[in-house]
């Protein structure tokens, strides 16, 4: 993770990307994942895409301390090097 990202995202929004690659693997192939966390009545919601093969998907996040935010963050593998998360703007 960038700097940025250790700083500015909580614990509990990191865990959660950490824990969607760990659980979609297979489905995610392109090199560059997008995280988009959005709010929708007060309450978090999340779009994952990626560009080849075309994905998006959405999912309500329930949130146990974290307040809900508005914010995309990357996920780009590296190879052998395993993946970086960072905030777009941070490439």
């Amino acid at each position: 993770m960038t700097r940025a990202v250790v700083e500015e995202l909580s614990k509990e929004h990191q865990q959660l990307i950490i824990d969607y690659l760990e659980e979609k693997q297979e489905l995610l192939t392109d090199y560059l994942q997008v995280f988009e966390f959005y709010v929708e009545n007060n309450q978090q919601w999340l779009i994952q895409r990626q560009e080849v093969p075309n994905r998006e998907t959405t999912i309500f996040v329930q949130l146990e301390e974290a307040e809900p935010i508005e914010r995309t963050v990357w996920v780009m593998d590296q190879g052998s090097e395993g993946v970086i998360i960072l905030f777009p703007e941070d490439y």
